[in-house]
């Protein structure tokens, strides 16, 4: 099998990957991932590296942390701490911008804190490596959380393929190799969904199943709402499809109401005795103003579009900065930088500040 990877301070071809996982008041978790990714690590021949993005908590990371830096088996681990809470998907693009900019891991590794992504399935996502470049992606295969939880993913996946023309059924559990992670971050459309925005940028994905693991500690956050927001927010990546449905769809619509108008007059003119009197006026009214209606809304997504075109869009290379407090090592060191490095290092006033 091909080995894209090299270590700068080993002789032995080894893997070096930068976890990327968004925590939002939810330590506890993540220290018992700390854990659970260090017992992976002392029997992977994978080197990695752990940034958990804090995404603006209001609970401190340190009471609850306590000292994890009895992790010896995994290379390093840091916090990215950010200034206001950005929400979970634009977590994950900060931390891959950060990453991208780092231009020292081989590959980077998405994941979330709670338990739910199983450290013990980054073997899987990491074995079909065959090629330079790759992106793998975690499809579940067996879900734990409650029926109604269920039904409401259901929906969304059967939405998003009606709407798009799509097909997903994969979360943020994946892995991309280095080129991939610099691509996606140039990618406006991964700052609102990263599992959206991987199929937009038409990336090659390939597909792992993997059981979705059980939490480690407290509820999940993502309720009814944050569901419907999460799922809004991926179609919404599709706008200028959405688009030309939705015009195609007008289309066949003006042209039925057209026939249905035509034929109710013709009922009227030539076949008075079958048409009840004032049913054809109700009939030709009621098309009238559905047509009206679907026109109008039809040209108010077309300004909508073209509105959206001409403004500047959000480059999560370029905008994340402003997020970035500071960055909180907390065990072992980080990667050397790489000897092909093509991009600047982050800048000094966001180096690590040790606290």
């Amino acid at each position: 099998m091909y080995s894209p990877w090299k270590s700068s301070d080993s002789c032995d071809p080894m893997l070096r990957l930068q976890l990327i996982i968004p925590v939002y008041n939810d330590w506890a978790s993540f220290r018992i991932l700390v854990q659970e990714l260090d017992k992976f690590a002392a029997t992977s021949p994978l080197k990695i590296f752990v940034t958990a993005v804090n995404d603006g908590s209001s609970e401190t990371a340190d009471s609850i942390l306590g000292d994890i830096s009895d992790a010896a088996h995994l290379y390093g681990g840091e916090i990215l701490h950010l200034l206001v809470n950005v929400g979970h998907q634009r977590a994950i693009a900060i931390g891959l911008c950060v990453a991208s900019h780092d231009d020292s891991a081989d590959a980077v590794l998405i994941m979330d804190a709670d338990g739910e992504d199983p450290p013990q399935a980054i073997g899987l996502l990491t074995q079909h490596i065959a090629q330079k470049d790759f992106c793998f992606v975690a499809r579940r295969r067996k879900r734990t959380e409650k029926l109604p939880f269920k039904l409401c993913y259901m929906a969304y996946k059967l939405a998003f393929r009606l709407v798009t023309g799509k097909k997903i059924d994969f979360g943020n559990f994946s892995i991309f190799s280095r080129s991939y992670v610099r691509r996606l971050v140039m990618v406006s459309d991964l700052w609102n969904n990263l599992p959206a925005a991987a199929l937009r940028s038409r990336l090659p994905i390939q597909e792992i199943p993997i059981d979705r693991g059980k939490r480690y500690a407290g509820k999940s956050r993502m309720n009814f709402t944050s569901l419907i927001v999460h799922g809004l927010s991926a179609i919404s990546i599709y706008a200028d499809t959405i688009f030309v449905r939705l015009l195609l769809l007008t289309i066949v619509l003006f042209v039925i109401g057209v026939i249905s108008i035509f034929l109710v007059f013709v009922l009227r003119l030539f076949f008075p005795a079958h048409a009840t009197p004032g049913w054809a006026t109700t009939v030709t009214f009621g098309m009238v103003i559905i047509l009206l209606q679907v026109f109008f809304t039809t040209w108010s997504f077309i300004l909508m579009l073209l509105n959206n075109r001409v403004q500047r869009l959000v480059v999560p290379i370029m905008d994340y900065k402003p997020y970035v407090d500071y960055r909180q090592m907390l065990f072992g060191r980080r990667f050397p930088a790489s000897e092909d490095a093509t991009i600047e290092h982050v800048s000094p006033e966001m180096r690590q500040v040790t606290g």
